[in-house]
């Protein structure tokens, strides 16, 4: 369970990353409202570029960093080696997303992308050492410490090929093109660093939300092995072959993998307690099945790109919105609000427990903000993943607006927590 004591001068650290990334969240709806035709086309084009990195990067990667800190020392069962550390490493993040989104919005190669590049390599180097000493601290290894140390190992993988890619814009570092390389960044990013990330803090953190019975590991150690295969082999296989059969073998391996993972969450569900599903549960569900809609577009993507048919484009485009702001966001959305609100929660009152009656870490956030927003990310699921695929620009328009109506119910919910004042109720 997570500690009722919190990690001293941890508290400002992790709420600060919550505090940037729920303003990115904002600028991501802000940012595709003036890209809906860039959306009809490749998916290799300086605005979704910009996009994908803001997603990544400024959202996703930024709230699971201040998440990390807080949760992984729970996970660990161990205290965070460095905020030092960690402070240093934000402050080269924030600066470094902002200029390798602005330099591919803009899209001028140069100084400033590269400069931005480099920033985040350090940062992120930076977090996984902290990372792997946090865990170095613990004597008993467990499965989820494999999967974030392997995560973090495979986010500065790809962060070191990003930068390479960044300075190969001016100056060849590589004899291949750029798209030859771009599928094995961003799946090193997808598969390796957010899959596994997700699957190690959640696999401890799903069964104890959900105060479930379920402990057996077999199904996540099987998991671990094929994911990390599967990604391994895709990276050596693509660099030497490109996309080709064998593709075909190493995503079925990646599939059963992430099946394996999906097995263990509903084994979760099945022995669970407490049988009410909250809204933030719920959006994790979703995040779950708009990851196995994504897994099934796998195949037809590899089918028409050895086809050469340019629908592979569209299929291509469509995953990868159904991964960053499908998966990946649905699941940040749910699990803001089971995290974030326990935090603020004990910086404000384990102090007063046993002493006096105080809010529970669920009266901290506002309810109807959080049904709007998860009104609001359905609605955008429903018509703009589809407008994308189907390439109709109206539909884009309506799933856009609806996730700018998500993003500000969130951001104004995150603001609502960050900004609590401590109430009691008397005494007991």
């Amino acid at each position: 369970m997570i500690p009722v004591k919190q990690q001293s001068g941890l508290y400002k650290l992790v709420v600060t990353h919550y505090g940037v990334a729920a303003v990115f969240f904002f600028s991501l709806p802000l940012m595709m409202l003036f890209s809906v035709k860039a959306f009809t086309g490749h998916y290799f084009h300086p605005q979704i570029l910009a996009i994908t990195h803001m997603a990544a990067l400024g959202w996703g990667t930024m709230i699971i960093f201040g998440a990390s800190y807080q949760l992984i020392p729970v996970v660990l069962e161990t205290e965070l080696h460095s905020k030092k550390l960690a402070w240093i490493s934000f402050s080269l993040f924030l600066p470094g997303v902002i200029a390798l989104v602005y330099s591919f919005w803009i899209f001028v190669p140069g100084i400033h992308m590269q400069c931005g590049a480099v920033l985040l390599l350090i940062a992120i180097l930076l977090f996984t050492i902290n990372v792997y000493l946090t865990g170095k601290k613990k004597e008993q290894q467990t499965i989820q410490e494999d999967f974030i140390f392997t995560a973090c190992l495979f986010l500065f993988f790809t962060a070191a090929l990003g930068t390479a890619l960044v300075f190969n814009f001016t100056t060849p570092v590589f004899q291949q093109d750029q798209l030859h390389f771009l599928k094995i960044h961003a799946h090193l990013g997808i598969a390796g660093w957010f899959l596994l990330m997700i699957i190690g803090v959640s696999s401890k953190l799903v069964p104890m939300f959900l105060v479930s019975s379920y402990q057996n590991t077999r199904l996540l150690s099987f998991s671990y092995y094929t994911i990390v295969s599967a990604v391994l082999l895709f990276a050596i296989d693509s660099y030497f072959f490109g996309i080709n059969y064998k593709t075909y073998i190493i995503a079925v391996v990646g599939v059963t993998g992430i099946m394996a993972y999906l097995l263990f969450i509903i084994k979760c569900f099945r022995s669970r307690l407490r049988k009410r599903v909250d809204i933030p549960m719920m959006s994790t569900l979703i995040s779950f099945t708009l990851l196995t809609i994504a897994i099934v577009i796998i195949p037809f993507i590899i089918y028409y790109h050895l086809k050469s048919n340019p629908v592979s484009i569209r299929y291509s485009l469509t995953y990868g919105v159904l991964l960053l702001m499908g998966w990946v966001t649905a699941l940040i959305l749910g699990q803001t609000f089971k995290t974030l609100p326990f935090i603020v929660w004990i910086k404000h009152y384990e102090h007063l427990t046993g002493k006096v009656k105080t809010p529970m870490p669920a009266d901290i956030f506002n309810t109807d903000l959080l049904k709007v927003q998860s009104a609001g990310f359905m609605l955008f699921c429903m018509t703009f993943i589809p407008g994308c695929f189907f390439v109709l620009p109206w539909l884009m328009y309506v799933g856009l607006v609806s996730l700018l109506i998500t993003a500000l119910a969130y951001l104004s919910n995150v603001i609502i927590v960050l900004f609590h004042k401590t109430k009691t109720y008397g005494k007991l």
